[in-house]
């Protein structure tokens, strides 16, 4: 098993903001510096989650601050947000700057007041997906002698006469995950040979999840080299809460599944409400709103003994990777540390004991 930082922090406004990144900044170097494999970056715009807002420019300000070799992993872009030819450029860019450590996962995202901001439509994200995603894989591959490429998206056209640029590191592109939530979504990744993000489920389910992607990455001409890579790096999200004593741990936590779940329904609903719980649930999978059933999907709650019994869970189920928050639901700086100090130092061993 190996742990990347997720990197996902709420703001309550603007009074917070500056305080926030300088915590995650310093979160990530000293987790790297103790052992994570890697630091997990969000897209989030106006909605007050993440903080930083674009993944990409701080991921380049991360790099050249973590130890050499840790792996940066975007969950996610959201390619319908984007000009598809810009984001190709970025991808390229920062798989420069982190020196090939880096893995791009799309989804569609759909949070209403991020799509209004940006002037889409979030009801046709899933085709918005697709559509970029074929244009910017088209631009990765032209080369500048091939024909004109000509490429239009629900709201841009244009033509690609030369060739993105820069190249990617050492390849023509740095490699792509697909962040999704369903079984058909993990085979559709399987069989395009991309990594897999996902998030929010028991280990049961994964397990099966897992299976099914396996079995698409073996259907490709991926070598078995290949996909151990991909099976390696396939992610896993989940929040976490180390405590010293597991008494209390989960009265913590639910009190702050309320803040979280409060400013979800000031998300979803400034601008307008959606049509049904289904829309909801199809964007962020199992909400705080619900916080027992939130509890039981995305969450390692307890003592550093439980929470290594219930990652063991997950290591059982095939998971190889998974990415952990701990600074969330407006923790102060504080809180935060104190949990990613406990599980850097009596969860976290028990993983990488013997490596090297």
């Amino acid at each position: 098993m190996r742990f990347s930082l997720y990197l996902n922090a709420q703001t309550r406004g603007p009074h917070e903001d500056v305080g926030i990144i300088e915590t995650l900044t310093r979160q990530a170097v000293e987790a790297t510096d103790a052992g994570f494999d890697g630091v997990v970056l969000t897209e989030h715009h106006f909605s007050g989650y993440n903080t930083y807002g674009d993944n990409f420019m701080y991921a380049a300000h991360l790099a050249p601050r973590v130890r050499e070799g840790v792996k940066f992993s975007l969950a996610v872009a959201v390619p319908p947000l984007h000009n598809p030819l810009r984001l190709a450029q970025q991808c390229n860019l920062l798989d420069i700057l982190t020196r090939g450590e880096l893995i791009v996962g799309f989804a569609a995202g759909g949070s209403p007041v991020e799509y209004a901001g940006m002037g889409r439509d979030p009801g046709e994200r899933h085709a918005q997906l697709t559509q970029n995603l074929d244009i910017l894989e088209a631009a990765l591959a032209k080369r500048p002698d091939d024909p004109p490429l000509e490429w239009k998206s629900a709201f841009e056209h244009g033509t690609l006469h030369t060739r993105i640029m820069p190249s990617a590191y050492h390849r023509a592109a740095p490699p792509f995950a697909r962040a999704t939530q369903s079984d058909d979504g993990a085979r559709w990744t399987g069989r395009r040979g991309w990594y897999l993000f996902s998030a929010r489920e028991k280990p049961e389910r994964l397990a099966a999840r897992w299976r099914l992607y396996e079995e698409a990455l073996r259907g490709t001409a991926l070598t078995e080299a290949e996909v151990r890579e991909r099976l390696d790096w396939s992610m896993v999200q989940k929040q976490v809460y180390v405590t010293a004593s597991a008494e209390g741990a989960e009265r913590e936590t639910r009190e702050r599944l309320v803040l979280m779940g409060e400013s979800q329904r000031r998300s979803f609903g400034a601008v307008r409400n959606p049509r049904d719980a289904e829309h909801m649930k199809s964007v962020v999978g199992v909400s705080p709103q619900a916080p027992d059933t939130f509890l039981e999907h995305a969450m390692l709650v307890g003592d550093p003994d439980s929470v290594r019994a219930q990652i063991r869970t997950y290591e059982d189920a095939g998971v190889r990777h998974m990415g952990l928050l701990f600074n969330y639901g407006f923790m102060d700086a504080d809180t935060s540390d104190r949990s990613l100090r406990l599980f850097i130092d009596e969860v976290l061993p028990a993983f990488t004991a013997g490596r090297g």
